[in-house]
């Protein structure tokens, strides 16, 4: 050990076994020491101290360490190293050190240590040193951890001492928990919280429901969670307070944050309809969310480009009959959605409007959209004089689907899945394309599968049939 520790000076080039003075990363014996080094005045501070001879503007040591922590600039601080570029603290001195392995795990590491407990002198990188830490089951404190008489491992207060009453609400906690339960831990947090979120408020009666929804949230969800997310919905409460200053009717609501808003705010939405009486307008809900979808497929082309125009025009048509009781939300989005799927393929094809052959290949790929492109194709002939006719071969459409379906079920066979939800994909898939039987989802809760002879074995709607196993 002792020859490993061995070093030489410097300086002279010696043996030694520490070095007497280390100076800007110079180490020097005692004999250098005293040669280099002579007694002389510091020029700073005025104290005699041994300097440097042939360094004329030096100064001692405690003027060269009365300097703030290189890396974290504290200025009242116990000198941990001292670095060619000036003193730093304990804390940061270990960024200054070289990696070394750690001599347990041999992963290189800067923080080094030896701890006695453990019964050995390797010098132990953090993870290591703290192999015998855990996060105690009774407490959840991470601690030294032993085995109690349970056999469990614990950490020393809960070992000894067990369950404690807590001082706050009375009852029986683990005494490792220290001044309060874990319950009333997470109350008085959450209250703290909301108690600096209502000085955002500059009206108290949305200061007063802010803290009267936090307590509802620590009812509703438990202290935990309240604490964690009571925060996120403060900004909820302060745009009411900037619009209305107080808790307006569902419709002003609506108006203001729209359906999918309100979406995101559903548990202070809640609240409003428990303790303010909020009553939620689900049909007005709806016809906010339909037109949102409108105004999304509108604003799908920039403005200013034909596709745009033709958009809006057509739009504006169908919101007409709309105004006039002749249709509904609900149908302006499902007309304007080959609309825009059409006018997107003329533009994947250098822009101008949708052609004849543009039109026959999307009633191929879906045919279910005749009608809906029944009436974009009529308003294409009326004000932009295309002649279109809305027309679909049978034969081709069935090509194209089972083409589809083809795709689908070797995709499924290439990365299949676990569970019941992809083996009733799979059958659905099957039937439809191997037998051309088609099931919907609640008629497939009743079909019975069993593999046999390198498939399945399905029966369905009274009858048997047979798929390949997506294995095979």
């Amino acid at each position: 050990m002792n020859a490993e520790r061995t070093r030489t000076c410097d300086e002279c080039g010696r043996p030694m076994q520490r070095a007497f003075r280390r100076r800007k990363g110079v180490a020097y014996c005692p004999a250098c020491y005293a040669r280099v080094f002579k007694r002389r005045m510091c020029p700073r501070c005025g104290n005699f101290a041994r300097l440097p001879k042939k360094e004329p503007e030096a100064v001692c040591r405690r003027c060269e360490n009365a300097k703030p922590c290189l890396r974290c600039r504290k200025t009242e601080y116990e000198v941990g190293k001292i670095t060619p570029y000036g003193p730093v603290c304990k804390a940061c001195s270990v960024y200054f050190r070289e990696p070394e392995p750690c001599e347990a795990c041999g992963r290189p590491s800067s923080r080094l240590t030896r701890v006695r407990r453990l019964g050995h002198g390797l010098r132990l990188c953090p993870k290591c040193a703290r192999a015998d830490h855990g996060t105690c089951p009774a407490c959840r404190r991470h601690r030294l951890l032993s085995a109690g008489p349970d056999g469990r491992l614990l950490c020393r207060v809960c070992r000894e001492k067990g369950e404690i009453p807590c001082p706050s609400c009375g009852k029986p906690m683990p005494a490792g928990r220290g001044k309060v339960c874990e319950t009333c831990y997470w109350t008085d947090t959450c209250r703290k919280r909301i108690r600096l979120d209502r000085a955002a408020f500059s009206t108290a009666g949305m200061e007063k429901d802010f803290g009267e929804f936090g307590e509802w949230l620590i009812g509703d969800k438990g202290p935990h969670k309240a604490a964690l997310t009571v925060h996120r919905y403060l900004s909820f409460f302060l745009e009411i307070e900037r619009e209305w200053k107080n808790v307006p009717p569902y419709r002003e609501l609506l108006a203001h944050f729209g359906a999918e808003g309100l979406r995101r705010a559903r548990i202070p939405m809640r609240w409003l309809r428990e303790a303010k009486g909020v009553k939620v307008d689900a049909a007005a809900r709806e016809e906010d969310s339909e037109r949102r979808r409108i105004e999304g497929i509108v604003g799908t082309f920039g403005q200013g480009t034909e596709a745009h125009r033709i958009l809006v025009d057509y739009a504006g048509k169908l919101m007409q009959r709309v105004e006039e009781g002749k249709t509904s939300l609900r149908s302006v989005r499902l007309a304007l959605t080959p609309a825009a799927a059409l006018l997107r393929r003329a533009a994947q094809k250098g822009g101008g409007l949708p052609d004849q052959t543009l039109l026959d290949r999307y009633l191929l790929d879906a045919p279910g959209q005749k009608a809906a492109a029944t009436g974009f194709a009529n308003f294409l002939r009326k004000t932009r004089s295309l002649k279109l006719s809305v027309r679909t071969d049978a034969k081709k459409a069935k090509e194209a689907q089972r083409r589809t379906l083809k795709k689908k079920i070797v995709a499924m066979a290439r990365h299949p899945e676990e569970g019941e939800d992809f083996i009733r994909r799979w059958i659905a898939a099957g039937l439809e394309y191997f037998h051309s039987v088609k099931f919907n989802r609640k008629a497939l809760e009743a079909v019975s599968a069993k593999v046999d002879e390198g498939g399945l074995r399905v029966v369905a709607g009274g009858r048997t049939y047979w798929l390949p196993n997506w294995r095979e």
